[in-house]
């Protein structure tokens, strides 16, 4: 059996897999490669930063690769491609997987900038919290997508300690799973899900029928998307862009639109635009601190959308601008 450190347990599943996503970001973020598909990490680099971060040694590199496969199986869904890089079958390299399309795939890609911009959320949500009476609730509208199931991380996280109640209503079903979890605070997390069908691609309920988020009076409403293009906003699916769409433009509230700026390299064509991105009061982005010389091309991309907007919190790890 595997063993590490006296003391010291090995990592669960979840959160090896968790951690060797966190590895793929950060020296994504430290190259000049444009995709994280091109990150290429030997077996023996992993095993040295599972060491650095979590004090946890693996003698066998066959054994992390055994607790992937695992993971994989178990989810249903596929996450990493190993290539061989030496003459026994314990010494290969670790790449993504290049087909990403499900939601429970997604949400471990580019996962240090999304946990980035789902602090900022909450610490918007929270300086307004601390300005209001504790017996009045925060009302958000969490629309769908990764980045908007790690602010549901934060939110459960935190519901524990809140003073406050927090109505939530969304049709993430990510969402709905993390704050349903037996360790969130159910008298102060209240939850509002839609009527409609389950998208399994976007891992959503959508509806024609947007009624049931109009008439609420929201604090704020948080969305991601897909691809910008020339400031205007897509997704692939076609029943969740009318429902941005009409959240966008039909209900109240501060609205926030979450970005990684990977969504300016991703391009999609022949589809509806839902809004543009100047349609948002907010906007919250990973604060990547890079010389111009080293910025990626699609950091440059976002770059032509600054003057639409002006700082209003700029932290160590995110910013937010307001329009």
């Amino acid at each position: 059996m595997e063993t590490n450190n006296p003391g010291k347990r090995r990592l669960k599943q979840q959160d090896l897999v968790s951690s060797i996503f966190r590895l793929f970001a950060d020296e994504y973020e430290n190259s000049d490669a444009e995709s994280i598909w091109d990150i290429n990490l030997p077996i023996e680099r992993i095993k040295e930063y599972l060491k650095e971060k979590h004090d946890t040694s693996y003698r066998s590199n066959l054994w992390i690769y055994t607790q992937l496969k695992r993971y994989e199986e178990e989810a249903g869904i596929r996450l990493f491609t190993k290539e061989q890089s030496g003459r026994n079958n314990q010494m290969f390299n670790l790449r993504i997987y290049d087909r990403m399309l499900s939601f429970a795939q997604k949400q471990h890609l580019y996962v240090t900038r999304k946990i980035k911009v789902a602090n900022g959320v909450f610490d918007k949500i929270i300086n307004r919290l601390n300005e209001q009476p504790d017996s009045r609730p925060v009302t958000l509208m969490l629309g769908a997508g990764s980045t908007i199931f790690h602010l549901a991380e934060i939110i459960a996280e935190y519901s524990q300690q809140s003073r406050h109640e927090w109505h939530i209503y969304t049709h993430n079903i990510g969402v709905i799973h993390r704050l349903l979890a037996p360790d969130v605070n159910s008298s102060r997390v209240k939850l509002s899900i839609p009527g409609g069908n389950i998208d399994p691609a976007t891992y959503c309920i959508v509806s024609e029928d947007v009624s049931f988020y109009e008439n609420v009076p929201f604090d704020f409403i948080v969305q991601g998307t897909s691809s910008v293009v020339d400031g205007e906003l897509y997704i692939e699916s076609v029943e969740e862009s009318a429902m941005k769409e009409a959240i966008l433009h039909n209900c109240t509230g501060e609205k926030i639109l979450v970005l990684t700026k990977h969504e300016f390299s991703n391009p999609l064509a022949g589809r509806k635009s839902y809004g543009k991105i100047s349609d948002y009061d907010f906007l919250v982005i990973p604060r990547i601190q890079k010389d111009s010389a080293h910025k990626k091309d699609y950091e440059k991309e976002f770059d032509r959308y600054r003057d639409l907007f002006q700082a209003y919190i700029v932290n160590w790890n995110y910013e937010i601008l307001s329009s």
